[in-house]
């Protein structure tokens, strides 16, 4: 087999994701013919179909799809390469790659880069969403600058710093009965519609156990991958909800009622460093990200106590 073409992953690249040879080919500034030369040099040099080819369309195979995930990762690799050169370069650190779960992608992660650039204005930052298992296993790998995610107490070799605990809190329409209680207990939840998180959640995890425990059994659901978009379902009227206070930050809370929840959920997760060390901007990240995320959390506890 010979060596992969640069030129020939480019292409693929820009199939996969603008959908047609044709958008590739304005894309790569090539023409068509260009690029379906390309796709096909590479799919005699891997010996794989990738595309399925009927009149001018075209739809991405199986191993298209697989085969994608990693050219991601190498262009990924090639961008930290830029990003490392143009630091020596420079003699300084223009840029972090931040990993976080995407709760706080909506309103600590903004919020905290507001904050840094006062202090170090040049810098550029990257930020990629996923869910800590996969942020673990990007940081052992130095992937990334710094991750932000739940670490599991038995994993002592990792280099991290808690944030301050929250806990969890209940989402309800407005109108809903439940909002005129001060606090909603678990089994105020049995046969009321409930919006639920990702099943590989584990604030999902741990609501369901307090929910079994307590035999009750929510009505009607609707499942939402990430607990921030919880509150568009919410003040959309479709159920009540269990989730981090991070999803309600931002929000515009005349839509939506929040309470708390009994019994107490804590809501843990640290700043997470590469395996291969702290960065200064790394770390000088996780103190002020530790900062945003105390006020927010005070913020939200004190609406409790109004």
């Amino acid at each position: 087999m010979r060596s992969l073409n640069h030129r020939q992953m480019l292409a693929f690249r820009a199939v996969m994701i603008s959908g047609s040879m044709t958008a590739a080919g304005r894309i790569l500034n090539i023409t068509q013919p260009a690029v379906t030369r390309l796709v096909r040099d590479l799919e005699a040099d891997l010996g794989l179909t990738l595309f399925i080819r009927k009149w001018s369309s075209v739809r991405p195979t199986a191993e298209a799809v697989a085969l994608f995930r990693e050219v991601e990762k190498y262009f990924e690799a090639m961008e930290r390469v830029r990003e490392n050169a143009r630091e020596m370069r420079e003699k300084s650190e223009g840029r972090l790659r931040i990993a976080a779960m995407s709760t706080l992608s909506s309103g600590a992660l903004p919020e905290t880069i507001r904050r840094y650039r006062q202090k170090e204005p040049d810098m550029d930052f990257f930020i990629h969403s996923d869910n800590s298992v996969h942020i673990l296993d990007a940081l052992q790998r130095s992937e990334f600058s710094i991750g932000l995610g739940r670490v599991p107490p038995e994993r002592t070799d990792i280099d991290h710093v808690e944030m301050p605990v929250s806990t969890a809190i209940c989402l309800l329409p407005k109108a809903h009965p439940l909002a005129k209680q001060d606090v909603i207990s678990v089994h105020d939840l049995d046969g009321q519609p409930f919006i639920s998180l990702g099943v590989s959640s584990l604030l999902r995890m741990q609501i369901e156990a307090e929910m079994t425990a307590a035999g009750v059994q929510p009505g009607r659901t609707a499942q939402t991958l990430y607990s921030n978009t919880v509150p568009s379902y919410v003040s959309a009227g479709l159920g009540i909800s269990i989730a981090d206070i991070f999803s309600v930050i931002g929000v515009d809370l005349d839509r939506i009622a929040i309470r708390p929840f009994t019994p107490a959920i804590e809501f843990r997760f640290s700043a997470i460093f590469p395996a291969i060390g702290r960065s200064r901007g790394g770390e000088f990240f996780s103190k002020v990200f530790h900062d945003v995320v105390r006020d927010q959390v005070e913020n939200i506890n004190r609406l409790f106590t109004k």
